[in-house]
């Protein structure tokens, strides 16, 4: 039976909330720009008070490290540790572009995922990942900053077996929409960071940790 999980990412323009409890996934989303700190933990008290849920039966708490916006993730992880050390219970984290990359793999069956976020008016955070033979994500380590035509020029080499999640509509290029899957995933939901834990003994066994190192832009 599967342990009881509650899992929630404000990395980016969005709180999103999910609690996996004896066997069944509840979800909440909940559009916040810059007001995380203000909407999450309300979200929280709601979704256990809905489902008649008592806090202290969460037996694992998982999250997003970033990269994004620093309000949003310097929020989960306060909320994050502070519930560990309340409930005497693991973090479970991982980074933001891998969240994408399980909801991209669920939702189209795609093994090669392109992530990409604004991270000023000039240049954009880029990220691909792959699934293996195992179904572990890899991430190709490389440059990962590029100006908007440098985006243009790399991603109109690829083909059609990968799709661009994150923040494509900055993207005008003909000829990268004509090469590349383009998705309607824009922001990690929590939801996924439960579908990744649960995924693979891999996720399991590796991503638990007390003291998180979080990733800005």
């Amino acid at each position: 039976m599967s342990k009881n999980i509650l899992a929630f990412n404000s990395s980016l323009f969005c709180c999103s909330i999910s609690l996996l409890y004896q066997g069944n996934i509840y979800n909440k989303i909940k559009k916040c720009n810059k007001n995380q700190i203000v909407h999450i933990l309300p979200m929280i008290q709601t979704m256990l008070k809905e489902n008649y849920i008592d806090l202290h039966e969460i037996e694992i708490i998982a999250i997003s490290t970033g990269p994004g916006n620093f309000i949003g993730i310097r929020t989960s992880i306060a909320i994050a540790q502070g519930l560990s050390l309340g409930l005497n219970v693991p973090i479970a984290s991982f980074p933001t572009p891998l969240i994408l990359a399980e909801e991209a793999y669920n939702t189209f069956n795609k093994h090669r995922i392109i992530m990409i976020m604004k991270t000023n008016n000039k240049n954009v955070y880029l990220e691909k990942y792959t699934k293996n033979k195992d179904k572990i994500w890899t991430k190709k380590k490389s440059k990962k900053t590029f100006s908007i035509q440098e985006i243009y020029e790399k991603l109109s080499y690829l083909k059609k077996t990968w799709i661009l999640v994150g923040d494509i509509f900055g993207i005008k290029s003909t000829e990268v929409h004509k090469n590349l899957i383009i998705s309607n995933i824009q922001f990690p939901k929590s939801q996924f960071i439960i579908t990744l834990y649960l995924s693979n003994k891999y996720y399991q066994k590796y991503s638990f940790s007390y003291k998180i190192f979080p990733r800005y832009f």
